[in-house]
This record gives structure tokens, sequence and C-alpha cells, in this order.
């Protein structure tokens, strides 16, 4: 934790422990429950709120600082049957002329029906559409001649439910929410993430929030207890 984190929640704690905040934090607002304070933001000079510096819970559409350990919600990995579809049907493994399109894959009920969806993060070779024929293939197809896709399916059949258009910014890394994604970006070409973000489900469709930048993990927390879990993002530096 950096030195001005700390300071930041003891300030806080101790503005907290009097019920009250000092003047020179009326500016930042805590979330707080039964067991005490949660999260946390703060608004910088020009009246926005602030992105946080470190890890980071996603909380009405806005991200907050966590005052608690992010502490990720199990979920169930992919059954063997789920991947032997995806591998037939979807994302083929490595061959002598192509990498694995396989990029990642987890369960979660995104779309908030009582059913677990299939979540896969894939490749394939890449197709124009009216959509990405606005930028030159090199913006969305990587050396290999494949393009980035995100797909929501279900388990049983792997049938399709909602499947991203071109992605220019792949999703390398994914953990699926109540009602929601956490995500990581990565490069078309090349390891490493970029930037962390999450998907708000909205009626058939998702709606990105602003995204965090740098490298992170994507998860998924309950961090107010309401049995609800809300993406969240680990392993952020706050420097």
């Amino acid at each position: 934790m950096s030195q001005r984190r700390l300071l930041v929640l003891i300030a806080l704690g101790a503005a907290l422990a009097a019920g009250t905040l000092p003047a020179a934090a009326a500016d930042t607002e805590v979330l707080s429950d039964a067991n005490g304070p949660y999260a946390f933001r703060a608004r910088t000079p020009d009246g926005r709120w602030a992105m946080p510096m470190g890890e980071a819970v996603l909380i009405d559409e806005a991200w907050w600082t966590p005052l608690r350990p992010l502490e990720p919600v199990p979920v169930p990995p992919p059954t063997p049957t789920n991947l032997r579809a995806i591998r037939e049907r979807l994302a083929p493994a490595a061959t002598r002329r192509l990498p694995d399109r396989l990029i990642a894959t987890t369960l979660g009920d995104v779309t908030q029906d009582g059913q677990l969806e299939l979540i896969v993060s894939f490749r394939r070779p890449f197709q124009r559409t009216y959509i990405n024929a606005t930028r030159p293939r090199r913006a969305w197809a990587d050396a290999h001649g494949l393009s980035a896709h995100l797909g929501l399916y279900r388990p049983g059949d792997l049938s399709e439910i909602w499947v991203a258009g071109t992605l220019v910014r792949p999703v390398a890394a994914v953990a699926a929410c109540d009602g929601a994604l956490a995500v990581a970006y990565g490069r078309l070409d090349g390891p490493g993430i970029v930037e962390t973000s999450a998907w708000r489900w909205v009626v058939f469709g998702f709606l990105p929030v602003e995204p965090l930048p740098g490298p992170g993990t994507p998860t998924c927390v309950d961090i107010d207890g309401d049995g609800r879990t809300e993406p969240a993002i680990m392993e952020r530096s706050a420097r």
C-alpha cells in the first residue's frame, strides 16, 4: 500500500470514528454499512470524481476505492464438455500456422436471468463488416489475420446469446459478475495488460464504463454484503 493511500485511509477512519469528515475531505464520499465504511471516492479540483489509484470496485456505475480487502467470490469453472465444445466449434487450439484462438473463458449469470452463461474471449479469421469497414484492417486484425471477439453462450449447447463485433482492444482476462463483466484489455499483437474496465449488461448488450489505466486482475466481489457481486480490479499499483 502506498503512503498516500495509507494516509487517506487513516484520515477517513478517524473522521468516520468521530462521526464527521474534516473540512479537507469535504469532497470525499464514503459508503458504509452496519460493519463500517467499505469504499470511498474523492473529487479532483475540477469537480470530477478521481479514478482509484490502486484497487478498484464498481458501485452504481462508478469506480470506488475499497476500504475493505477485496475477496474474490468463487465461480464454477467451465466443464470439460464446455471446453471441448469451444475448441470444436469456436476457438481451435494452436496449429503450426496459427496461435491458440481461445483467450479466456468463465461462467456466470451476467444477464441476470437465473441461468449461467458461458463467457468466451476468442479470436477468429478477420471478416469485413459494415462497422469495421470504417477503419483499416490493421486496427482490427493481428499479425495472423485474426480479430478479437467476446461472446455469451448457453453452456448446454453453446448456442449464441450475444457476441461482440470486432474489438480493437482484445479482452485478455474476464470475470463474470452479477449483471456485469470485469475485464482486462490486452494487445492485438504482443503480451501484457494495457488497461482494465467493466461492462454492465443492459437489456441486450453491454455498456463499458470508463477504463482504468495500466495492468490489473479482473475479479468479482461482494464488498457490501448484499449477496450480489460487483466487478473489481485487483493488483493495481497505487504509484
